[in-house]
């Protein structure tokens, strides 16, 4: 399994995560949003030569009210402090149980990190859906003053 940019010959159609509006984010929305430089997808597939997409998430800049971080972020930080935004993490229902989400949150902090290291970045935010933030909770995200789906995790 490798991760690349999502690009025309990754079938964004057929894609089902069990969950219809990141379907349709994925299938409608996610070249726009990379088109216009609202935000970056990546998808996991076998191969480099695979139009098949068994997962992918979407990155994006973001600012944080220091205020909002958990309580131990923010000493020493301005009021309003760079970071992203894991915007959407999606797998396909074909390949759940496969680990495949941690492989793409793992692709996902890598590549936020090394970003960060060329422009900065205090951390990774996610709003997570319910379901999901004992699945983020165990990777070391926590959850944020300002509202329980979200949750940071310092870089």
């Amino acid at each position: 399994m490798i991760f690349l940019p999502l690009n025309s010959q990754h079938d964004r159609k057929s894609f089902d995560c069990g969950n219809d509006d990141l379907n349709r984010w994925f299938s409608q929305v996610a070249r726009q949003h990379k088109d216009r430089g609202v935000s970056s997808t990546f998808v996991a597939v076998v191969n480099d030569l695979s139009t098949e997409v068994l997962g992918y998430y979407a990155i994006t800049v973001t600012e944080l009210v220091n205020q909002e971080l958990p309580a131990q972020y923010r000493k020493r930080l301005p009021e309003r402090v760079p970071a992203f935004r894991l915007g959407r993490l999606a797998v396909s229902v074909q390949h759940k149980g496969q680990r495949i989400g941690e492989s793409l949150l793992f692709d996902a902090i890598d590549r936020i990190i090394r970003i960060s290291k060329d422009v900065g970045g205090v951390g990774i935010v996610v709003n997570a859906k319910p379901s999901a933030i004992d699945f983020y909770k165990q990777y070391g995200f926590e959850q944020m003053a300002d509202h329980p789906l979200n949750l940071f995790l310092p870089i």
